[in-house]
Order: C-alpha cells, then sequence, then structure tokens
C-alpha cells in the first residue's frame, strides 16, 4: 500500500498529522488504514497498541469515521468525527476536526463526546453546521457503519 498523510487541522488553530496506508480512493472518498503504536483512551474505550485503524473521509459528507480492530480483527469501536475542509488526493488527506465526536461500542451504545469543549462563542452558522452533522450521525449510524463493513471485508 502507498504511504498517505493524514492531516487533521484542530478548530482552535494547530494541526496533527498521522502516516498512513492508502487503502482507496476515488472522487468522493477515501480510506486509510493506520496501526496504533501505543495504548491510546477514548473516552470509556481503551485502545491497545496494534489496533488496526480504518479511516473512511467523504468530500460531500459533514464527518469522518474511524473503525477500530484488534489484532484479530474484532471490532473494538466506530469513532465519528465531526468534520469540513475535507480534502482528499493520493498523498494527503485533509479535514478540520469540528471537536464533537460520536463513539459506538461494537454492542451499539452511543456516546455523544466534548460538546462541553466547543467555544462559547462559536460563530452561529458554524453551531448549527456542527448540531445538524451530529443529529444525522444520530439518525444514520447504523447504515453508514453498515455500509463501510462491507467496503473493508
Amino acid at each position: 500500500m502507498k504511504s498517505c498523510i493524514e492531516i487533521k487541522n484542530l478548530l482552535a488553530g494547530g494541526r496533527v498529522t498521522f502516516n498512513c496506508k492508502l487503502v482507496a480512493l476515488n472522487k468522493k472518498s477515501g480510506v486509510l488504514e493506520y496501526i496504533l503504536e501505543n495504548e491510546y483512551k477514548v473516552n470509556s474505550l481503551i485502545l491497545p497498541e496494534g489496533t488496526i485503524t480504518y479511516a473512511f473521509y467523504w468530500k460531500d459528507r459533514p464527518f469522518t469515521l474511524y473503525k477500530w480492530f484488534d489484532k484479530n480483527k474484532n471490532i473494538l469501536g466506530n469513532y465519528f468525527n465531526i468534520a469540513d475542509s475535507i480534502k482528499l488526493t493520493e498523498n494527503e488527506f485533509e479535514w478540520r476536526d469540528l471537536i464533537i465526536d460520536i463513539l459506538v461500542s461494537p454492542k451499539g451504545v452511543l456516546e455523544v463526546l466534548d460538546e462541553d469543549e466547543l467555544p462559547y462563542d462559536l460563530n452561529e452558522k458554524l453551531m448549527k453546521y456542527i448540531e445538524n452533522s451530529k443529529n444525522l450521525i444520530l439518525r444514520e449510524y447504523e447504515f453508514i457503519i453498515n455500509e463501510t463493513d462491507k467496503l473493508i471485508s
């Protein structure tokens, strides 16, 4: 697989980059693979070292989706990031993280994360975008998870 950089731009400024492998890319979407080098905690979920991440991006959707698997390919969780400004090329996947995330356990338990971290003075249009995106994910997460499961099976 070809190397590709994920660039996550933070709402408060700054950016974080990750070296990934390009799994798929077309005009509307793309998939990256990333292996965790260290244990990582996401709210109630502990991802062990070696966790396999498949990251899904769409140019026309207001979110990204990380699907986490253990070394035996057992699902650990699905993690939606509310996002905008998604740009996909074969060398770089760039997007802006809009703080709120939604974690879905393998049993379908939902956790909406980080709402308390939204700036109180956030522009009204962006706040509405984030709220609408969250509601879209909460309505359609099962369909999206099933759709992406088919792409990597």
